[in-house]
């Protein structure tokens, strides 16, 4: 007979000063072998959900619990502090928050150490992980040497040392490249097998998540229960309804969707083939050959970069894509001035980067740090959006104007006193985005723009970001979304361990034969079109 693992109960959560609450009587039942997937729009509670599973809230909570929590049937309040892991692992949506040692081994072996765990044991358990998430030639290495998708997997390491029953991975891909995300799916679905995991998974993008999961657990804008069930029947029966919550679903299933589709809908592109799905629908997008803005020549940085030429112009949207751990933040970094190359030029209208003064740098590139957390510095959504006009000495009625346009732009609006270190990972992306537009810098890097966010909050900021491009500013974004790079970027750069691999179009590049090798696959709407025309071919050979 199945066992029951997990239960909450009426479960409502609130935040000290917040006027809304988080959770709203949210009652789940997770039974053994169970697994699942957890939706909803950014802001709805997902991730303050999971601290109540595995008994971080309420002790460490400053606000209002109410309800219960069940961890094989004994409250999570009744179990010592650390006894609950054992039982219930968690890689949290910021894996940095999770690490207390400088290197890569010693932090998977931290908990085990914890366990009073044999020496030799201890250090078999550490590379038999390690080797599981690819990153057993990085034991010796710091943490601080690691990529954010290396972070990511070295977070999983830690987890899946302990040997917990249920695993709750909080949007565990979003740092992770096409290839690593396909390979982290793939070992999740190995590890079910062999370890008789119960998986628990919060995410917004539900490609390649829909073959290994079964049931789906939605949380609405308010924090309520919005549906328990059926994977497959919840995304066949309610996916407008779905989109409407702000939810993103699988490429397929939206096609069919814009083609007023009849029947079922099909979750898989292979699905929506096989159904007779017509060609999808291709936006348009405009690439001019303007002034040259910011050149580079020969640049290198310590042993990650070397030999980078760029040209950069006037109103492009460039995309850098590759593995993780080829040098993307570390090349954007570079561009934008945040960091010193150690060999090579850098050049801004003609003029060497390093001649350029701080305050006037900012005022023509801004810049979105892959954790939004790395650039607030104040204590308010409010103050953090108008910092840089206060700078500026922008007039009062018109920072008030400004400030508040801006927040709405970026749905941030009824979020102007609250602190940014208290917003969901979706909202505080939002607001880092929020405090670069409202300047109007001509050159805006953005490094994983649509990191944590829902599809509603994707499209609108998106939306605002061709706005800005139409409107002159030239876009960067280092992203592993295929899609926003086949949607969006007029130029693609490819690295490959340091050096630019590839530096042209998109559409060029999805006909490259080795994408593989740049740890790239092709985004849906190619893979949609190439499986209808051999669909195509196949009927006329016939």
């Amino acid at each position: 007979m199945t066992k029951q693992i997990l239960r909450t109960e009426n479960l409502s959560l609130s935040y000290e000063d917040c006027v809304t609450p988080v959770l709203q009587d949210v009652s789940l039942s997770i039974m053994e072998g169970d697994d699942m997937l957890i939706l909803g729009p950014s802001g709805s509670g997902k991730s303050s959900f999971t601290h109540c599973l595995n008994g971080l809230y309420p002790r460490e909570l400053d606000g209002e619990m109410s309800g219960e929590v069940w961890v094989h049937g004994k409250r999570t309040n009744d179990y010592q502090p650390g006894e609950i892991s054992k039982h219930i692992g968690v890689v949290f949506q910021d894996p940095e928050t999770q690490f207390c040692m400088l290197t890569v081994e010693d932090e998977v072996a931290f908990g085990l150490e914890n366990l009073s765990m044999p020496l030799n044991a201890m250090r078999a358990k550490v590379e038999e992980v390690l080797t599981w998430v690819g990153l057993l030639e990085f034991k010796e290495k710091t943490i601080a040497q690691l990529s954010g998708g290396q972070k990511q997997k070295l977070a999983l390491a830690c987890v899946l040392a302990m040997e917990p029953e249920v695993l709750i991975l909080d949007e565990p891909t979003a740092n992770l490249d096409p290839i690593a995300t396909r390979e982290f799916i793939d070992l999740l679905r190995y590890l079910k097998q062999h370890l008789s995991l119960t998986l628990v998974v919060i995410e917004h993008q539900l490609e390649g998540w829909v073959e290994i999961l079964d049931r789906v657990f939605i949380l609405q804008m308010d924090g309520s229960v919005y549906y328990d069930g059926s994977l497959q029947e919840g995304l066949l029966h309610s996916a407008p309804a779905l989109q409407q919550q702000g939810i993103s679903l699988p490429y397929a299933t939206k096609q069919a969707l814009s083609h007023n589709w009849c029947g079922d809908l099909p979750l898989t592109i292979a699905d929506y083939v096989a159904s007779g799905g017509d060609f999808p629908i291709v936006g348009e997008k405009t690439a001019e050959q303007t002034e040259k803005w910011l050149a580079t020549r020969n640049i290198g940085w310590k042993k990650i970069l070397n030999g980078i030429d760029l040209a950069i112009h006037k109103k492009e949207w460039i995309a850098i894509v590759g593995a993780n751990g080829s040098g993307k933040t570390s090349l954007s970094k570079l561009l934008a001035g945040i960091t010193k190359p150690s060999s090579g030029k850098i050049t801004l209208h003609d003029r060497t980067l390093s001649k350029w003064g701080e305050q006037q740098l900012r005022s023509e590139i801004g810049y979105v740090f892959q954790n939004p957390e790395h650039q607030f510095i104040t204590d308010s959504v409010f103050e953090e959006v108008a910092f840089g006009l206060k700078v500026e000495g922008i007039h009062e009625s018109r920072l008030q104007e400004v400030v508040h346009s801006t927040l709405q732009l970026c749905r941030l609006d009824g979020l102007e006193n609250q602190h940014p270190f208290l917003l969901s990972q979706g909202q505080k992306r939002r607001l880092s985005v929020a405090t670069m537009i409202v300047s109007d810098q001509r050159m805006l890097f953005l490094d994983e723009p649509t990191f944590g966010q829902d599809a509603s909050s994707t499209e609108s900021l998106m939306d605002l970001l061709q706005e800005k491009h139409k409107q002159g500013t030239t876009i960067i974004m280092i992203t592993h979304d295929m899609d926003l790079v086949d949607r969006f970027a007029t130029r693609v750069v490819v690295m490959e361990k340091g050096t630019i691999a590839f530096d042209k179009p998109p559409e060029i590049l999805w006909k490259h034969q080795d994408l593989e090798k740049y740890s790239i696959e092709k985004p849906p709407r190619i893979t949609m079109t190439e499986m209808i025309e051999e669909r195509k071919r196949s009927y006329v050979s016939s």
